[in-house]
């Protein structure tokens, strides 16, 4: 699921300290973000990315976008293209989520934030990843500017990250994991855990988010954390997810 940053007060408050966490904590290089070797993959997967048509005068899907969506496919690791090749994962693009679920665009969004199913910029469903180009106006058809490139390849990522969770059994599921997971959490500095809130609440939709962000930048996106690095800031979680990404194993069919 899509995670939208955090509200204006909070967003203030990090700025202000923005240049000094940089300095204490620092970005790494690529091998400290990225410990996966970058793919050329192609095969059935590529084939597998579906365009929604569009509705209510919308615009539709650009080729520019459906171009990011194959580039990300193809550099992702060997390994992990063909779990999700494999598991039946699916890549779907559309205008707004109103162009295959009309009237649902203005439902709120789960979560801490106040976010419509029509703003957010993408969902996955088990491992079909639907991403979308632009937001929805509040109470009407009408669609905002549609998002850049680099946003969507982000996106799509942090997507890819739930499908891939999805392939690997639902690592999130795990007690263990879990376990793991909120000792990051408690450790966390406060003005992080406001950063993370929508990944630092008690439930496995939270969990599920914050698993999915982690893995999204281990395999090659950057993340939507640029002030508090998500890898950074779940480094148990990180180490555990590295060595479940690292390893050999059975890949599951699709269900």
């Amino acid at each position: 699921m899509s995670k939208k940053r955090p509200k204006s007060f909070a967003v203030a408050a990090i700025a202000c300290c923005a240049i000094l966490f940089a300095v204490g904590i620092g970005f790494g290089d690529r091998a400290h973000k990225h410990p996966m070797p970058i793919g050329s993959n192609s095969g059935p997967m590529m084939d597998r990315i579906n365009v929604v048509a569009p509705k209510f005068g919308h615009a539709p899907v650009r080729p520019a976008t459906v171009a990011t969506c194959r580039e990300v496919l193809r550099k992702l690791p060997p390994t992990i293209y063909q779990l999700l090749e494999k598991g039946g994962a699916t890549i779907n693009l559309a205008p707004n989520i109103e162009d295959n679920w009309p009237g649902s665009g203005d439902g709120r969004k789960p979560g801490p934030y106040d976010e419509t199913m029509g703003e957010e910029s993408g969902r996955t469903y088990g491992r079909d990843v639907w991403l979308y180009e632009s937001e929805k106006v509040r109470g009407s058809q009408e669609l905002k500017t549609p998002r850049s490139q680099d946003q969507m390849k982000d996106n799509m990522y942090q997507l890819l990250g739930h499908s891939i969770n999805d392939c690997m059994g639902v690592v999130s599921n795990n007690p263990e994991f879990s376990k793991v997971y909120y000792e990051d959490v408690d450790k966390m500095q406060p003005l992080a855990k406001l950063n993370f809130a929508a990944s630092t609440e008690r439930d496995q939709d939270s969990i599920g988010l914050g698993t999915s962000e982690i893995i999204g930048v281990l395999i090659g996106g950057e993340g939507h954390h640029d002030v508090f690095p998500v890898l950074d800031n779940f480094p148990k979680t990180t180490a555990y997810l590295k060595r479940e990404l690292l390893k050999k194993q059975t890949i599951p069919k699709a269900p």
